[in-house]
């Protein structure tokens, strides 16, 4: 994705608060407009989860969301302070409920990935194709 090309959506910083889930598809939805993502389809179900990992995995009050839109794809971000753990895609087990946000993640995206950006702060990213 091309910087130039590029349309910055979406710079938010949110609470790291279970109520940031909320928050981030309502900004993606009034950023998007009619292309916005329905609450079944893939980029919500991708914002929801890398929203809510840095809810529960990260540390620190805030989190920001940045949502960059171009040629069909949109690029979501959501950059926290220092997580518990590295964030990674687990092998999916009948036996737990939990660890399958980044599958799920990496199933609905075109990539994904993890930065490491300044002052310790990490960034989970993916790139959707937009509805």
């Amino acid at each position: 994705m091309s910087v130039e090309e590029a349309q910055v959506s979406v710079d938010q910083v949110l609470p790291r608060r279970p109520v940031a889930v909320r928050h981030a598809r309502a900004l993606a939805t009034d950023a998007l407009g009619p292309h916005a993502p329905e609450p079944h389809d893939g980029l919500a179900l991708v914002i929801t989860e890398l929203v809510a990992n840095a809810v529960r995995h990260g540390r620190g009050r805030r989190m920001r969301l940045r949502l960059v839109s171009c040629d069909g794809v949109v690029r979501v971000e959501v950059e926290n302070r220092c997580w518990h753990t590295t964030p990674r895609r687990r092998l999916m087990s009948e036996s737990r409920p939990d660890g399958r946000g980044l599958a799920l993640v990496a199933a609905y995206s075109r990539d994904w990935g993890i930065e490491y950006a300044r002052r310790g702060r990490t960034r989970v990213w993916a790139e959707v194709p937009r509805p």
